[in-house]
């Protein structure tokens, strides 16, 4: 028997997240699928949004990835070019770099390129990460534009508390980007700057380029309204099944460590998942877990391969029971709350032997069911 161990990704649900990115206001909608596209799979996660204006991906080699892969949307790489090969490779294969750095100028400046190269300049508006000073913007500005290998495409700036609500950051950084006259349009939400409202002093700031990451993958990117608020579909459902059941008397731990000790004679079902597939470890007793429907608590630590779930209270469970970690009837972010961290890192931390099953094609052609790349 194939382990059941799975994540099931609902393509159709992608898209609708993502039109409803490109629904909320005016200027392009690149769609960030970094990191494996928040663990989703890249490749399939351009794949599905094959109509999209454009892709936001962390490193050249992921831009690559899909290059060869045979995607050929506009792509901006977030963390621009590592080396002078890499502007090369920039050059060469259409893929446009964020400038966030003297030393990126500078190895730009020691090579021939083939071709020009689009460049997005990242100013720190407060962040503090990576980003020129806005005070240094007139001088990079004009380095570029003395560049002819060099096409500045947009200004853009990353937001540190877009997720909370009316933080005086938010505003801060929102006004220094928007109090000056730019050369070329912005790009400065992602998605909680997205869902945000961006005006000062009235009037709506104006962007040429939106970058939603996390709510295409139907996770909330507000930390005051939930996904389902904001007319957001889950993706991805982690799915597994009951393997094992059987009756702990009351008395008896559970797991590593005996942390957990019954209050009553229990009877215990046992699912196969666990740290080895990115369920977190540190998921807290209580977390819940849909067993055919019916929120079963965790007790006991979470193993490698195996979690183990109180079934006293749903005694129509049985081995073979369908089991839902997160997903469409189990919010992601309900369970990264629990476990002290966000969906961001749940999606990202699972293992390649967890299989992304499609639950609807990666495009509309009609077809048997695939995994996902």
């Amino acid at each position: 028997m194939t382990r059941p161990t799975r994540a099931l990704i609902n393509w159709s649900h992608f898209r609708h997240n993502y039109e409803l990115a490109r629904s909320s206001g005016s200027g392009k909608t690149y769609a960030v699928i970094k990191a494996n596209g928040y663990g989703h799979g890249l490749v399939s996660c351009a794949r599905a949004l094959s109509t999209a204006d454009g892709y936001a991906v962390a490193c050249v080699d992921e831009a690559l990835t899909l290059r060869e892969a045979g995607i050929q949307r506009p792509l901006v790489v977030l963390q621009g070019a590592y080396s002078e090969q890499e502007w090369k490779l920039a050059a060469e294969q259409n893929i446009q770099l964020v400038v966030h750095h003297p030393q990126q100028l500078q190895q730009r400046a020691a090579v021939t390129l083939p071709a020009p190269v689009g460049v997005w300049l990242k100013i720190n508006s407060g962040m503090n990460r990576v980003g020129f000073r806005p005070q240094d913007a007139d001088a990079v500005l004009a380095q570029i534009a003395a560049d002819a290998a060099l096409d500045l495409r947009y200004v853009m700036t990353h937001f540190a508390s877009a997720d909370d609500e009316n933080t005086a950051q938010f505003a801060e950084q929102l006004a220094l980007m928007a109090g000056r006259d730019w050369p070329v349009p912005l790009s400065i939400s992602n998605s909680a700057a997205l869902l945000t409202d961006k005006s000062v002093n009235g009037t709506p700031v104006e962007e040429g380029v939106r970058r939603p990451g996390i709510l295409l993958y139907g996770a909330s990117p507000l930390n005051y309204r939930s996904a389902a608020e904001l007319g957001l579909k889950a993706v991805m459902t982690l799915e597994s099944q009951v393997i094992s059941t059987h009756t702990v008397p009351a008395g008896e731990t559970v797991g590593y460590g005996g942390d957990w000790l019954a209050q009553r004679d229990t009877r215990v079902g046992v699912i196969t998942i666990g740290y080895g597939d990115g369920y977190p470890r540190h998921a807290p007793a209580g977390t819940p877990v849909l067993v055919d429907g019916v929120e079963c608590p965790l007790i006991g630590r979470v193993s490698m391969d195996m979690i183990t779930v109180d079934l006293t209270d749903h005694p129509a469970a049985h081995i073979g029971s369908y089991a839902e970690l997160w997903g469409e009837n189990l919010s992601v972010d309900r369970i990264a709350a629990l476990c002290g961290t966000i969906s961001y890192e749940l999606f990202c931390q699972l293992t390649p032997r967890v299989k992304r099953v499609a639950k609807t094609l990666p495009s509309d052609t009609p077809g048997p069911c695939k995994a996902c790349n």
